[in-house]
């Protein structure tokens, strides 16, 4: 398939820093209270006490029938006991972990709406500004004669407005909750749709990209989502290569799931780095935002799928670089 006309270079471009806003941390699964344990405890008292007695009646003690009894149901309540113990334990442990997770959605909301808040208020705040500013040093980059100081400074201010603009609208994508339209979709139509934009990423570092030409499983998913996806998981790897560097975007089919790799021969990620790949916000680079990656991760999570960093899966030597992986269900 082709990408859509209206996702143009700068609209792709901008799609691929703005983050999605729906939730990822998904609820802790409940389930009913279960004695198994007790029982099974009881069962195993009551052999205990049973055992006693063959004992005793080794040892030539005459032991009634009662003591039999007595020993036999003490031991079964002390089992069952522990294994209710047992079994309070775990439920107390699941509902530690689910109260621990309903906190983290309860932050990241909270971090969401303060963000939204944030960002709606630069918004109205500046980018009136920016474009008369941009506005204003366009016009006098067109009128002045290129190789001049005039000139090379109207260009450093369009391109610095560009710039706060693209973090503005990051900032307010963010906060956007995602709603993924479902269509029929090919991931390889999709590499193939965005590899112009990433040969021209890659031109000031001539670096060389290898992507995949045959047609993959179709998905169910959001073409325009999808390929931000592609696009931003691409040029993140061709801002992380050097000089003469390369790329692979790579389809392929796995189970019913269908994988995009996206891999390249640069540093790669520090160990101490790859926990936080995916927190919104952090970053390594001099520059951004630190939302590529948690973007993402957020557009694979809402079409039932993942995002994961595969350890010693770059291109370079030893494999050296990074590897992510896109994993995502085949369309039924």
């Amino acid at each position: 398939m082709t990408l859509r006309p209206r996702l143009a270079y700068s609209r792709l471009r901008a799609l691929a820093l703005a983050p999605t806003g729906d939730d990822p941390v998904s609820s802790a699964p409940t389930s009913p209270p279960s004695t198994r344990r007790a029982w099974f405890g009881a069962v195993l008292g009551f052999g205990a006490g049973l055992f006693d007695f063959l004992l005793l009646r080794l040892a030539g003690v005459d032991v009634s029938a009662f003591v039999v009894g007595f020993f036999a149901v003490t031991f079964a309540g002390f089992g069952y006991a522990i294994g209710l113990l047992l079994e309070t334990r775990d439920r107390l442990r699941a509902s530690a972990a689910a109260l621990a997770a309903s906190h983290r959605r309860a932050a990241h909301s909270e971090k969401l709406a303060a963000i939204g808040r944030l960002a709606a208020g630069v918004a109205h705040e500046v980018r009136n500004p920016l474009g008369v500013i941009r506005s204003s040093a366009a016009l006098v980059l067109e009128d002045m004669p290129e190789g001049t100081d005039n000139h090379q400074a109207a260009r450093f201010i369009v391109e610095e407005v560009d710039r706060l603009n693209a973090v503005v609208t990051a900032l307010l994508d963010y906060a956007r909750p995602l709603a993924p339209r479902r269509e029929e979709v090919e991931l390889a139509g999709l590499v193939t749709a965005v590899e112009p934009l990433v040969r021209e990423a890659l031109r000031p570092k001539r670096g060389r990209l290898d992507a995949a030409e045959s047609d993959g499983p179709a998905l169910r998913g959001d073409p325009d989502l999808l390929a931000q996806l592609v696009y931003g998981l691409a040029l993140n790897a061709a801002q992380a290569i050097g000089d003469g560097g390369r790329i692979e975007l790579r389809v392929r089919r796995r189970g019913e799931a269908v994988e995009l790799l996206v891999r390249d021969d640069g540093p790669g990620v520090a160990p101490e780095h790859a926990a936080r790949m995916f927190e919104p916000f952090f970053t390594t680079k001099k520059t951004g935002t630190g939302l590529g990656l948690a973007t993402a991760a957020r557009i694979a999570e809402a079409h039932g799928g993942a995002l994961e960093l595969i350890p010693g899966g770059g291109l370079g030597p030893d494999g050296r670089g990074a590897c992510f992986c896109v994993r995502l269900p085949e369309a039924a």
